[in-house]
């Protein structure tokens, strides 16, 4: 007999981090290309202890930023004709 372990429905008002399918591949894309800066840039912080590691954690956090930016203002274009 198979035993399958469902996950229990987030109770409501409880913030849930995983992703919703209402994302479009676009807004996917660009959520996991932020995540995975981020993500590099603290492991160059967190395993190197050399000016060029922090220079490429740096890169990374910028790259991050301004990935972040873009996301900002491609939300309130898209937002702006809905009321």
């Amino acid at each position: 007999m198979t035993t399958v372990n469902s996950t229990p429905a987030p109770k409501k008002g409880t913030l849930t981090l995983g992703i919703t399918p209402t994302l479009s591949p676009v807004t996917l894309a660009r959520r996991m290309a932020i995540e995975t800066a981020l993500i590099t840039a603290l492991f160059h912080v967190r395993t190197s202890d050399t000016m060029h590691g922090i220079e490429l954690a740096t890169g990374r956090a910028t790259r991050a930023a301004s990935m972040l930016k873009q996301a900002c203002e491609a939300s309130t274009t898209t937002s702006a004709g809905r009321v």
